[in-house]
């Protein structure tokens, strides 16, 4: 079996790429819920709030990239027309 989340990172803070709330018209990175950073008593790092959703095939997989590519905040930048800001 095979999962996929995609998660951004942006002033500290983690957003889920591939949210379901965001086939509800969320606007901007920041209506996402953050995923939160955890780390138990065993040092073992878990990721609350990001969302993994299960591929079974190759065509699968790669839809899942690229909706959360497509869900990525970009900006421009002198140095970067694609930047993630």
């Amino acid at each position: 079996q095979l999962h996929i989340s995609y998660l951004e990172i942006y002033n500290d803070n983690g957003y889920d790429l591939l949210d379901p709330s965001l086939e509800n018209n969320a606007k901007a990175l920041e209506d996402l819920p953050k995923v939160i950073l955890q780390e138990d008593e065993d040092a073992n790092i878990h990721l609350r709030n990001l969302s993994a959703h299960q591929a079974t095939t190759e065509e699968e997989a790669l839809n899942l990239l690229f909706l959360g590519d497509t869900n990525r905040t970009t900006s421009e930048t002198p140095m970067n027309l694609a930047s993630s800001r």
